[in-house]
This record gives structure tokens, sequence and C-alpha cells, in this order.
């Protein structure tokens, strides 16, 4: 599971015996773990974090003049 210290927090992993970096990581899930969310010392982040966000361009309308194509782009964010 990939787990991320709440914020102000700090919490140590008993099997590497350094502090779980704020951007969080991948631990075994164990008894140890359960506690920490329980107790509120670490939240669930569920998946890893990609590291660049993807593009969202996409081609909304293509034209054909003669020999010449032309397409437009939407660059607006998909939310």
């Amino acid at each position: 599971m990939f787990l991320k210290p709440t914020a102000g927090r700090t919490v140590r992993d008993p099997v590497k015996g350094t502090l779980l970096p704020e951007e969080g990581a991948e631990v075994q899930k164990s008894t140890f773990w359960d506690r920490r969310l329980r107790d509120g010392d670490v939240v669930n982040a569920d998946a890893v974090p990609q590291a660049k966000p993807v593009s969202t361009a996409k081609v909304t309308d293509t034209t054909t003049d003669g020999d010449k194509t032309t397409a437009t782009t939407d660059t607006g964010s998909a939310r």
C-alpha cells in the first residue's frame, strides 16, 4: 500500500529505519501501518503518484484544402 505522512508528522519505517518521505512510499501492509492509519499518523494515497502530468491537447477539427491539411487543437484543461 502507498502511504504518506499526515501534514506536520514524521513516521519512521520500522523495516528500513528511515523516515517515511513526505511524498509517500510503498510499504508492506502490517499491523504497524494499520495502527498508523487508525491513529491518523499517515494517510492512504492508494496509487503511486505520476512523475509528470499527461498532455490534454486534442485534435478537434481537421479540414483539407487541396494539398494542405490544417488541424486545430484544443489546449484547454480536461476537468
